[in-house]
């Protein structure tokens, strides 16, 4: 069963927390648990899963500014024009665009429909 995106940012956020306490001494798993007002268990399966986090699991990623948007958006009109983003039958390749910025379907499909 899939984990809910509420429910994984909030053990992220926890985990990020814990680490935190670690950092500053408090590694008793009880007073962790009380700190954090979760239960035994939880902590210790926290514990288990920061031993194989990275560091790049503890950040959260951050929105795109508009004008980040706006270059990514000149790009892909830039793209439409290159006849290398066309197949043989003369559609437009959106796949490989997709690829090319790394950008999602919908960013693309946007600029498309003139959004």
């Amino acid at each position: 069963m899939k984990t809910s995106y509420h429910r994984r940012r909030k053990i992220k956020i926890r985990r990020i927390a814990l680490r935190d306490l670690i950092l500053r001494g408090i590694e008793n798993p009880k007073d962790l648990a009380k700190e954090l007002k979760v239960t035994e268990p939880t902590i210790k399966r926290d514990l288990e899963a920061l031993e194989t986090m990275s560091e790049e699991d503890f950040t959260f990623e951050t929105r795109q500014t508009s004008q980040e948007i706006l270059d990514k958006k000149d790009s892909i009109l830039k793209m439409l024009d290159d006849e290398k983003y066309y197949n043989e039958n003369g559609d437009l390749n959106i796949s490989k665009i997709t690829k090319d910025l790394k950008t999602s379907r919908v960013t693309v499909m946007s600029v498309l429909n003139g959004e």
